[in-house]
């Protein structure tokens, strides 16, 4: 049993919400189901199924925001009986991580991002013998995560050097042309060279076996035009409010599911044959989405269905397997959108091992990323780890918020848990605003485009109203564009881009 205590800047237990997110993950980041018992005074004793752990916690960090942090023991991990106070060691692990990052080399940090980390180091010495230890602690832990973030980002510019032929600046275009924007049309193409076209059964086939393609086509026409490179989302996915009626009591046992998915890819491929080559050949089913409550080899066994009908379709086509919840803080909490929970449920990680396992053809790992809650570094880091399927990485959904609002009373019980807790959080300040989307755009963006395995970023969506509320680039009320979006034509155009491509 590890017993741990996180405390605030004034010595005293963290608040309930705070002690109830803490959770074990294995050395490679997959979480454990969280089974811990919080005392009253705010002890926690965590039952682990094996050591060492990784322990991840979200907390108020007075200075930087309210974030999941990490803490490793310096790479080491932790075992059982072990007595720990959580936010010192997650300090004294960043500084550490922020030490081992500058050591690799290849850019030369900045007197700012040095200063923070002398500063991290300089309060966890003081905070021995202080009595204002737990306040040095949570200081010392602020400044490093501002240290760390300084380090991923002043990497990520010095590895840029060049323009990427063929990167895709994408967003989700289901409203494309805007006639009802101003302008909308023109500030689209500006830029962006691609977007994400919506093939949700519930829209394509309403009724069974009578497609309607009718908005796909119209959207294709238009992006043609102006040389907009297109992907289909999804060709297939299990979740209740975008399937038709007639798709949900599918079973995969009398072999209804196979059958349908099979019809349906096809038929979605063959007709853009030409016009529409990659494909999120299937959505979410690292179990979080599992309608036909289908066990995890099945769910596998599914996804290389729909890939290799992709490529049946279409041998030119491009697959590519979208998933979520990229860390896997739902794993740790038992939950799930729609089917079984398991005691250990699928990660993106996990899920992706297991189609690597069963050797079928894909061409890029499909990342969604809306307001993870996570420091820079860490999302680098978290590259890093699928990195190591060596597939291409597209950034198919993003999306952080401009505004605080709240999300739609009619939202269902997985949309709340994703929107009030999964993709809820604070990065340097506690409320959001349009200079700090647009700050996070562009360190997000300068990260990722330095790295050469990945190749598309698709912001999520173009104008509010979006899936996180306050996330377009444009206000819903007018269509003014926000910061976000001068930003982003801004960082283009330093790296060489000029949209539109027409």
């Amino acid at each position: 049993m590890l017993k741990v205590r996180m405390l605030d800047a004034h010595g005293e237990a963290m608040l309930r919400d705070e002690l109830h997110t803490l959770y074990a993950s294995d050395m490679k980041h997959i979480p454990f189901r969280r089974k811990n018992e919080v005392k009253r005074d705010g002890e926690i004793l965590m039952h682990l199924p094996e050591s060492p752990v990784i322990l991840n916690a979200k907390i108020i960090i007075p200075g930087y925001g309210y974030m999941w942090v990490k803490a490793d023991n310096c790479g080491k991990g932790y075992s059982d009986n072990m007595d720990i106070e959580f936010v010192r060691e997650a300090a004294v692990s960043r500084v550490y991580e922020v030490e081992q990052e500058i050591a690799k080399g290849g850019f030369k940090p900045s007197p700012k991002c040095l200063s923070k980390l002398n500063d991290a180091k300089s309060l966890l010495k003081l905070a021995e013998s202080s009595p204002k230890a737990a306040d040095m602690n949570i200081t010392a832990l602020a400044v490093g995560l501002w240290a760390g973030e300084l380090v991923a980002v002043e990497r990520a510019r010095a590895k840029i050097t060049s323009t990427r032929s063929n990167f895709l600046f994408g967003c989700g275009g289901f409203a494309y042309p805007y006639a009802n924007v101003l302008n909308g049309k023109d500030m689209f193409d500006s830029v962006f060279n691609y977007s994400t076209l919506p093939f949700y059964l519930g829209r394509t086939e309403p009724e069974y076996n009578k497609p309607d393609y009718d908005v796909v086509d119209k959207l294709v026409d238009e992006f043609t035009k102006m040389n907009i490179k297109m992907k289909g989302h999804p060709l297939w996915w299990a979740h209740v409010d975008s399937w038709p009626a007639w798709a949900r009591d599918l079973k995969w046992e009398d072999g209804s599911v196979q059958k349908e998915l099979h019809r349906v890819v096809k038929r979605h491929v063959q007709r853009y044959i030409g016009r529409v080559e990659i494909f999120d050949a299937i959505n979410e089913a690292h179990d979080w989405c599992n309608m036909w409550n289908m066990q995890q080899d099945e769910l596998v066994e599914m996804t290389g269905m729909c890939c290799d009908d992709i490529h049946e379709a279409n041998p030119k086509a491009q697959a590519v397997v979208n998933t979520c919840f990229m860390f896997g803080e739902n794993v740790a909490d038992g939950k799930v959108q729609w089917g079984i929970v398991n005691e250990r449920n699928m990660t993106p990680y996990t899920y992706l091992q297991k189609c690597e396992e069963l050797g079928f053809q894909y061409e890029a790992v499909g990342i969604q990323l809306y307001l993870p809650s996570r420091d820079m570094l860490a999302i680098d880091q978290m590259y890093d780890r699928f990195s190591e399927f060596k597939k291409p990485m597209h950034l198919t959904e993003l999306g952080i918020p401009s505004f605080k609002k709240d999300i739609p009373r009619s939202s269902h019980e997985g949309d709340i848990y994703c929107l009030r807790y999964m993709y809820n959080g604070h990065w340097r300040e506690f409320e959001w605003n349009e200079r700090l989307q647009a700050d996070w755009l562009e360190e997000f963006y300068t990260i990722s485009y330095a790295r050469p395995d990945v190749e598309a970023l698709t912001w999520w969506s173009f104008s509010d109203p979006a899936y996180i509320p306050g996330a377009g680039l444009l206000h819903e009320e007018d269509g003014r564009p926000k910061e976000a979006l001068f930003r982003l034509k801004a960082l283009e155009e330093s790296w060489g881009y000029h949209f539109p491509n027409k």
